[in-house]
């Protein structure tokens, strides 16, 4: 049941996400005790996301309201899930500060690492829409120490893993999983001495903070993810039409680096901050213009020969011509899942999160459904064989209409870029200059500022 749940969580996933880009998969162990904590932005996204990133079972956490469903409660202990009793979901006070009412789901967290197996957990302890990590529960550092100590898992390696969403509200956007530094607690405590469970919780939460973009408020998390995709588009221009769009990964290191300099600048020579502000304001006119004549600013730098745009037509349209029908087919076969999936998820928004987590779970069920239902009545009017190969090409005609739907909104938006910058030639050379002195400025600024740290540590 895992291994199929898993593989739906997959298929669901990439035809949710547009791009799914997981950076340091090779520091998970292929065996030996495991706890993953994860940060918690999306709900069950967030548990289907590691589930199917992370290449071993796992055997998930949950909060213990998701169990009062009979048949649910069944089918969640039947896949590995177990639950964990929150103090916020106690209705008597008294049992806020009652740790013992975890005492079963500490011990199949302590025999599956005693097994050599891996446990996650969201130690925030609920998910959120906040553009930074909640304060830390203790569960992750009681459960580990309580591993360690006991002997249940002397080679236990805490793992943090941080999940980063483009957007949540909408379908198609990019992620970001990012695998951290293993903290192995044979090396961060001792025999003779065992650290607090606080000192614990701290480090977890500041190795999180490593893999995760944490904000003071809502508008400097849009201002600084704006710029940092800004100046990804800047050093990164003329992306081919057949790869995929960039990878979160990039903005999120960028975005990274801006919190770096910014929180350098109080301290930095009042000519480079002069010059970190202008360069801040260019990039935001650049925005403004490029999204003002609706092309974007990776697109500037493309080829406008005449050459160059006959290639583009013929290579498109032959695409279009052999993969079209195979696209049109998963279209049509999916159309009514997947726009109810889309209309139930539209219902009653409470998070961010709701419309995602609505969508995978009702398109899954959605389509597992039109896919009998359609093989069935295949299988009426023709036979048995018809009904098994139409049902094989279902999957596989959805997949294509996905790629290439991404792939004609990107001919599209080039094509647009085409006919913008070869009829206006004077926007074109102001855009193209103005990139040439913004990527070498930006270059000059950022080693400007390693040269000030470089000088201060001294």
């Amino acid at each position: 049941m895992y291994v199929l749940l898993r593989a739906l969580a997959g298929v669901g996933l990439r035809w949710f996400y547009r791009s799914i880009q997981v950076e340091g998969r090779e520091r998970i162990p292929q065996r030996g005790p495991i706890l993953f904590v994860v940060n918690h932005p999306n709900a069950l996204v967030d548990a289907m996301m590691v589930g199917w990133v992370v290449p071993r079972r796992v055997l998930l956490t949950a909060k213990a309201t998701i169990f009062r469903n009979a048949l649910g409660a069944i089918l969640l202990r039947w896949v590995g899930v177990v639950p964990l009793r929150r103090a916020s979901d106690e209705k008597n006070p008294r049992d806020h500060l009652d740790r013992s009412r975890n005492e079963d789901t500490f011990l199949a967290v302590r025999k599956a690492l005693q097994a050599g197996g891996a446990v996650l957990i969201f130690p925030e302890g609920r998910s959120h829409d906040e553009p930074t990590m909640a304060p830390l529960k203790t569960g992750a550092a009681r459960m580990a120490l309580d591993a360690w100590t006991t002997g249940a898992a002397p080679e236990l390696a805490i793992i943090p893993i941080g999940l980063t969403f483009e957007r949540k509200d909408m379908p198609r956007p990019r992620v970001f999983v990012q695998v951290g530094e293993p903290l192995r607690l044979e090396d961060w405590c001792s025999v003779e001495h065992q650290r607090p469970v606080d000192e614990l919780t701290n480090e977890i939460d500041a190795r999180l903070r490593t893999v995760t973009l944490n904000y003071a408020s809502a508008d400097e998390a849009a201002r600084t993810i704006r710029l940092a995709s800004t100046i990804a588009a800047l050093m990164e221009p003329g992306r081919p039409l057949g790869e995929a769009d960039r990878g979160l990964g990039v903005d999120t290191g960028i975005a990274r680096r801006i919190e770096e300099l910014s929180a350098g600048l109080g301290t930095a020579d009042p000519e480079v901050r002069a010059r970190a502000d202008a360069v801040v304001e260019r990039l935001e006119a650049l925005h403004r213009t490029t999204a003002g004549h609706r092309i974007l600013l990776e697109d500037v730098g493309i080829d406008l020969a005449p050459r160059a745009r006959l290639r583009f037509t013929l290579r498109e349209g032959w695409l279009l011509l052999v993969a079209g029908p195979v696209a049109l087919w998963g279209r049509l076969n999916h159309f009514v899942p997947f726009r109810a999936a889309g209309w139930i998820a539209m219902q009653s928004v409470d998070s961010a999160a709701d419309p995602a987590m609505r969508t995978l779970v009702a398109g899954a069920a959605l389509v597992v459904v039109a896919y009998l239902a359609q093989t069935v009545v295949v299988g009426l009017l023709t036979t048995p064989l018809m009904a098994l190969l139409y049902l094989a090409s279902l999957p596989v005609a959805a997949d294509v209409n996905f790629i290439l739907s991404d792939r004609l909104r990107r001919m599209v938006r080039r094509a647009r870029a085409f006919f913008v910058l070869s009829t206006n030639p004077e926007l074109h050379l102001r855009l193209t200059t103005e990139l040439a002195l913004l990527r070498a400025e930006v270059l000059s600024l950022d080693a400007a500022f390693g040269a000030a740290r470089v000088e201060t540590d001294a």
